[in-house]
């Protein structure tokens, strides 16, 4: 293997790399469980990237003493950007062909997104954007790692130049102390390229991964300035090129194996749980800098041996096809047949194999090594800017289709519940259950309170709104004002200082407290509280339920800053923030017991128990206790507002029977166990009939998950308040 102290102009083992990389992410995207870190493929890609576009930097610079930005550019944009182009269209019209009206203005943005590669930003955002619940995963989520790659690339032949400058006027004036001609100092040493790269950009990205990913793991992933480090280690590996070649072949064999195998161990011994990049991503990182260091001495047991065959140079070859095209297939696989078994994933991502060679034989190929975008850098530039022109273009035509048949918000009609046929009608007939066990609930003094439950929407109903309201393109924007305001805390955050609304002169004041299913219903709430001159004060958190027991997140660790949050919004409802009454809910049905640790030992009892050491905390502090119970769980219909869009001719299928969700379950076995603590059950109304319907009387019921719309909550003002009045009117009698 040709060797030279700048790294040979083509690496077999590197190629071998690229292909253990991409192998990586197609097995894991496939589904196959034991590969559950199949995602470090990427780290790969990212070290690997920086040691390639390093030495191409280097090269340019030592041979002709300048580097120029224009032809850098135009080298990166004919080999990148024609293939993204071509999948971001081909991933556009599949989007459009297999997805409904819903899913094409989220996919659109994306496509847009991803066509100028800041879409990692976008998906940064949404990782712990609370409204994003039912956003499926996006055709394009790989192109996060290209976003990054390409921000690398704008910037660090930037700072490149800019280190020049600065250790090249240092030369010139040592030379000038000297005697020395000037013009004899051409180019700084490397060393000191290495020192500047790695103040500059390796070890602040790497201490600010580490940080930010135990603060906010979900961005962290995404973020260039949590990736950057790693794209530098591979610059850094380029830089010490002459220094590797010194090494003797045994240490160097030796060394590269134990890379080999530090990178194929992560994708085995990592998972979705890790947070990730932070420091576990050292090991795929340094492993793949090692097979590198290794690689620039040879010996027959190297693992460039292995790594340098023809089959891994040649899906290392395609590996950036290769990586394109799979994933959009896979979505178009599960779009139209549903979530694909391992077998069937796996043939997915092989027979990704024929569009990549196709695009890579008959688009990049031809592009990367015409001979006038060798020779005309401004050429190539213009060829990958046509190419992201079309991408874009394609995005916003499919954003532009959704936007395009939105009927917008309808007008209300004055229709009221107590103009609803059933306001005449026997309860039990309506609910199929005694008005005794109706879901009217009981007063203070035991008195029943509310409307007469409502029937299933029968023909002759009035609408509350001349046309379907909000319209399901809009479902996941007909939210509570607290989310513009920012009032709805994210995970990591631990603020606990209340928002407030309602009347602001108003004498009684109610909380609000909990996660986003309490939420909900601040748009009636509001509407009571103004109308009865309540302050309402909301401390909203998501995902976290006002209860003393430790919640465990998606990823399977203990939700810390949950439990912080709640014992200090419990000292301040208790102390100088005291209200008459506190209104929550959860969806939350499993909390650890005590001082448990283990997310095994997660329980209904565990989270029972933890409602009732805060909640009668709060009743010995004079404060009313009121549970409302969690809006029901959709099932197969979700997302309900995506059925309904693709059903407007008969929103009717968008229906399904019924069942007290978990969470309410757990709330009415706390109410039970607190003296004084009310329960409101509004099922009857979320479901009239017995039947959740997706539209009642022209208003779109649900937005994400299980959540109701804005619209629906504020249609529900008037059974929220013949239960809530006579509770808040009567706390602390």
């Amino acid at each position: 293997m040709r060797t030279t102290p700048g790294g040979s102009r083509f690496r077999g083992d590197v190629e071998g790399l690229r292909a253990i990389a991409v192998l990586l992410v197609l097995v894991y995207h496939a589904g196959v469980v034991s590969v559950s870190g199949g995602f470090v493929g990427v780290d790969v890609f990212f070290v690997v990237s920086g040691f390639v576009i390093t030495n191409q930097l280097l090269r340019e610079v030592e041979s002709t003493g300048r580097l120029s930005l224009m032809g850098f550019y135009g080298r990166r944009a004919k080999r990148l950007l024609p293939a993204a182009g071509l999948v971001l269209v081909v991933t556009t019209i599949g989007s459009w062909l297999l997805t409904s009206r819903v899913q094409w203005q989220q996919i659109g943005g994306d496509i847009v997104g991803a066509a100028v590669y800041v879409v990692n930003w976008v998906f940064a955002a949404r990782s712990v954007d609370y409204l994003a619940e039912d956003v499926e995963p996006s055709p394009v989520l790989h192109y996060w790692s290209l976003a990054v790659e390409e921000q690398f690339y704008l910037i660090w032949p930037v700072i490149i130049l800019v280190l020049l400058a600065v250790l090249r006027r240092r030369a010139h004036r040592a030379a000038g102390r000297q005697g020395l001609p000037a013009g004899q100092i051409v180019v700084p040493q490397r060393r000191q390229l290495a020192i500047g790269l790695l103040a500059m950009i390796v070890l602040p990205s790497l201490v600010f991964s580490v940080v930010y990913t135990a603060l906010r793991p979900s961005e962290a992933f995404f973020i260039t300035p949590t990736r950057l480090w790693e794209l530098g280690t591979g610059a850094l590996v380029a830089l010490g090129a002459g220094a590797w070649t010194r090494w003797s072949p045994g240490w160097g064999a030796a060394l590269a194996w134990t890379g080999v195998v530090a990178v194929v161990a992560s994708g085995f011994l990592v998972d979705t749980s890790t947070p990730w990049p932070g420091y576990a991503a050292l090991l795929p990182v340094l492993g793949t800098a090692a097979v590198i260091v290794g690689g620039f001495t040879h010996t027959r047991w190297s693992p460039s041996v292995l790594l340098g065959t023809a089959p891994m140079v040649w899906i290392g070859g395609l590996s950036y096809s290769l990586y394109l095209w799979h994933w959009p297939l896979l979505r178009f696989w599960e779009w139209q047949f549903g979530a694909p078994s391992v077998p069937i994933g796996l043939l997915v991502v092989a027979a990704s194999v024929v569009p990549s060679w196709l695009s890579y034989r008959w688009v990049e190929s031809p592009i990367r090594h015409a001979r006038a975008l060798n020779v005309k850098p401004r050429y190539a530039l213009s060829v990958g800017f046509n190419f992201t022109l079309v991408s874009l273009v394609a995005g916003l035509l499919l954003t532009g289709a959704a936007t395009a048949q939105n009927a917008g918000t309808g007008r209300a009609t004055g229709a009221g519940w107590t103009t609803d046929r059933s306001a005449s009608t026997d309860n039990s007939a309506a609910t199929g259950v005694p008005d005794d066990s109706a879901a009217s609930t009981q007063g203070p003094g035991g008195q029943a309170v509310g409307l007469p439950l409502p029937e299933a929407e029968q023909a002759g109903d009035e609408p509350f709104f001349d046309t379907l309201t909000p319209d399901p393109l809009d479902a996941v924007r007909d939210v509570p004002s607290i989310y513009d305001a920012g009032c709805q805390l994210d995970a990591e955050d631990t603020t606990s200082s209340p928002c407030e609304s309602g009347d602001p002169d108003g004498s009684v004041v109610v909380a609000v407290v909990g996660d986003s299913k309490v939420a909900q219903w601040l748009p009636a709430i509001d509407a009571i509280a103004e109308e009865n001159g309540w302050l309402v004060r909301s401390y909203t958190k998501s995902g976290c339920p006002f209860a003393d027991s430790m919640q465990i997140t998606a990823e399977g660790a203990e939700y810390t800053t949950c439990r912080d949050w709640g014992r200090d919004v419990l000292e301040r409802l208790t102390g100088p923030e005291r209200p008459a009454a506190i209104i929550t809910s959860s969806v939350m049905s499993r909390g650890l017991p005590g001082d448990a640790a283990d997310p095994d030992d997660a329980s209904r009892e565990g989270l029972t128990d933890g409602y009732v050491r805060y909640w009668s905390a709060l009743e010995d502090a004079g404060v009313q206790v009121i549970a409302l119970s969690d809006t029901p769980q959709p099932g197969d219909v979700a997302p309900v507002y995506a059925c309904v869009d693709d059903h407007r001719d008969d929103p009717s299928v968008c229906s399904w029977d019924l069942a007290t969700s978990a969470g309410s379950t757990v709330l009415q076995a706390a109410v039970d166990e607190v003296d004084g603590a009310q329960f409101v059950d509004m099922d009857p109304w979320v479901c009239p009939g017995g039947r959740c319907v997706g539209v009642y009387r022209n208003v779109l019921t649900y937005r994400q998950g299980s959540h109701i719309t804005g619209t629906f909550a504020q249609v529900l003002t008037e059974p929220l308040a013949a239960y809530l009045v006579p509770l808040v009117e009567h706390a602390g009698d």
